[in-house]
């Protein structure tokens, strides 16, 4: 299995899971990984900054759930900002550098997005 071939059988929610765990532990990606609520949380707090006047903290969430019985999962994200005060600083923010390295993960291991009602509607019409 290569990181473009998807195995012939997908891999174990174990398996998966442990993979997906292992990407807040490298130094490359700036997210921290947990389980939350039987949730795999990859959270980036891109903006944290104090002074003399106030802290601020901005983060990005993007949760996986897996759904073992068909070998797909769901997504969602949410941002989150906390702020006290009046605090100036700058950040560079792009949800891509934790939703790549999270997809080419689920992929790697035979793992797709579950589609919505919607997404499958229309996707109907088009075939």
């Amino acid at each position: 299995m290569t990181s473009t071939t998807p195995p012939a059988t997908p891999s174990s929610p174990e398996v998966v899971t442990q993979a997906l765990l292992d990407l807040g532990s490298r130094p490359e990606h700036p997210f921290t990984t947990s389980i939350q609520g039987g949730r795999i949380v990859f959270t980036w707090v891109y903006d944290k900054a104090s002074g003399p006047f106030g802290i601020r903290e901005q983060s990005y969430s993007l949760r996986i759930t897996l759904i073992p019985e068909t070998s797909e999962y769901k997504r969602s994200e949410a941002g989150m900002q906390r702020e006290s005060g009046s605090v100036s600083s700058s950040y560079r923010f792009n949800s891509a550098e934790v939703v790549g390295p999270v997809k080419r993960t689920l992929e790697t291991h035979g793992w797709h997005r579950r589609r919505t009602a919607l997404g499958k509607a229309i996707r109907g019409l088009f075939s």
